[in-house]
């Protein structure tokens, strides 16, 4: 089965272009608009668990929200980042700088999903 990727960003067309980015690669992609909904799908016992989560800086920042604290919810997280050089390292993290060229987002959710597989398997 393929992975579930969730994609919170607060522009529409902005998750769109990621979705058809994504699903391009055969994963399936949730599209979350905010942070209220994601709390129901990772790290919950309740709801569709996800694989990966893909986050628009913006919405973490208009929330005052630390990156910290989506990284909680137990699942490798791709940050999309104006600034990357403000966000803290952790192994379940890669930051993707905006704008978004080639296929960075990709090779980042794929990156995350091989090392936690390979983890697991340990």
């Amino acid at each position: 089965m393929p992975y579930m990727i969730a994609v919170v960003a607060p522009e529409s067309a902005f998750r769109l272009s990621l979705r058809f980015m994504l699903e391009s690669e055969g994963y399936r992609v949730r599209l979350l608009d905010g942070l209220d909904e994601l709390s129901r799908l990772a790290g919950g016992n309740q709801g569709v668990m996800v694989d990966c989560i893909v986050v628009d800086h913006e919405i973490l920042e208009e929330r005052h929200i630390p990156v910290a604290e989506i990284l909680e919810k137990g699942c490798p997280v791709i940050l999309l980042a104006n600034a990357p050089d403000v966000v803290p390292q952790h192994a379940w993290l890669r930051i993707v700088e905006k704008p978004l060229l080639g296929g960075a987002v990709v090779r980042a959710v794929q990156e995350l999903l091989h090392d936690e597989r390979r983890a697991h398997a340990t």
